[in-house]
């Protein structure tokens, strides 16, 4: 492979793994905000019950929480979990 394939194709591949990246992040804001309760905060939800320990639900949280898309907190009972939406990576912050 000559070194110009070798650069097309990390870049091909570096193109592919942003849209993965964006897919991934798009299902689990959608995932949060389809089975997630609103409340009166804006883009903030509250999962309950068996969605907290759903695996998926699981996955999903700690792919938003990874990427800076989500902050969570404890809720009022053991089996609810408040969510957070929003712009959360370092560069949002400083």
């Amino acid at each position: 492979m000559s070194a110009a394939e070798s650069i097309i194709r990390a870049v091909a591949e570096k193109i592919a793994d942003d849209r993965a990246h964006r897919i991934a992040t798009l299902a689990a804001e959608e995932f949060v905000r389809c089975n997630g309760m609103p409340t009166d905060t804006p883009d903030q939800f509250i999962l309950r019950g068996q969605e907290v320990t759903d695996e998926l639900c699981q996955d999903y949280i700690a792919h938003l929480k990874w990427v800076g898309g989500c902050v969570t907190f404890d809720g009022d009972s053991d089996d609810e979990l408040v969510v957070l939406l929003g712009d959360y990576t370092m560069e949002s912050l400083a």
